[in-house]
C-alpha cells in the first residue's frame, strides 16, 4: 500500500494529527456503544493481584512513552511505517470495540494523595469500557518496536519501559491480562503488517 509519508520537519502536525486520530478512534466507542458491554473471564491470578494506585504514573507515562518514541525515531521509512500501524491498529480497535465491547469490573477505590487525584482523573474520561484488546499495551509496544530499525541500543531500555506500562493495567485494575496479551499480540501483527506492505508514494 502506497501512502504519502512526512518528514521529521512534519512530526508536530503529523502528533497533532495523531492525537486527534486517538481521540476519534479511542474515546468514541469507549463513550458510545451499540452493544452492551460484556465482561472476561477474570483468572486467578489476576484476583490476587493488589490494586497500587501509585503505579497510575506508570500507566499514564504510555503518553510520555509514544511522544519520546516519535521524537527520536528519524530514518523516513520506519517513523512513518509506525505511525500508520498506529492509526490501522487504532482503527481496527475501534471496531472490536463498537461490535464486541468488553469492560472491566473497576472495584470500589478511594481516591487518596496525587495518585489517587490522578486515577480519579483517569476514571472520570476513560470508562471501563474498550478493554479488549488493550490499546494501551498495543500502542506502547508497536511505538518500541521502532527502534528494532534504529537506535538499537534503546530498544531494551523502551521494552522494560513497556513491560512495566503493560502491567501497571493490571494494579490500576484497568484490564484484563487478556487484554494485555492481545494488546501485544495485536502491536506484532500491525508491525509486521506495515513492514510488509506500506511503502512511500512519490
Amino acid at each position: 500500500m502506497k501512502l504519502p509519508f512526512f518528514t521529521s520537519k512534519q512530526k508536530l502536525w503529523v502528533g497533532i494529527l495523531g492525537i486527534c486520530a486517538f481521540m476519534l478512534f479511542y474515546m468514541l466507542p469507549n463513550h458510545f456503544n451499540f452493544f452492551v458491554p460484556t465482561q472476561l473471564y477474570l483468572f486467578g491470578f489476576e484476583k490476587q493481584i493488589p490494586f497500587m494506585d501509585w503505579t497510575i504514573w506508570f500507566y499514564i507515562s504510555d503518553y510520555l512513552y509514544i511522544a519520546m518514541v516519535f521524537t527520536l525515531l528519524q530514518e523516513k521509512q520506519n517513523m512513518n511505517r509506525i505511525f500508520y500501524a498506529q492509526i490501522a491498529m487504532l482503527i481496527f480497535a475501534m471496531f472490536i470495540f463498537f461490535v464486541l465491547p468488553t469492560a472491566y469490573p473497576r472495584p470500589e477505590v478511594t481516591y487518596n494523595g496525587l495518585s489517587g487525584w490522578m486515577l480519579g482523573l483517569l476514571h472520570s474520561a476513560d470508562t471501563p469500557g474498550n478493554a479488549c484488546p488493550s490499546i494501551h499495551v498495543g500502542m506502547t509496544f508497536l511505538a518500541g518496536f521502532g527502534f528494532i530499525k534504529e537506535k538499537r541500543a534503546l530498544l531494551p531500555l523502551f521494552m522494560l519501559w513497556a513491560v512495566l506500562i503493560s502491567a501497571s493495567t493490571l494494579t490500576v485494575k484497568q484490564h484484563y491480562f487478556t487484554d494485555v496479551l492481545s494488546g501485544f499480540v495485536m502491536a506484532i501483527l500491525f508491525y509486521f503488517l506495515a513492514q510488509r506492505f506500506i511503502t512511500e508514494k512519490k
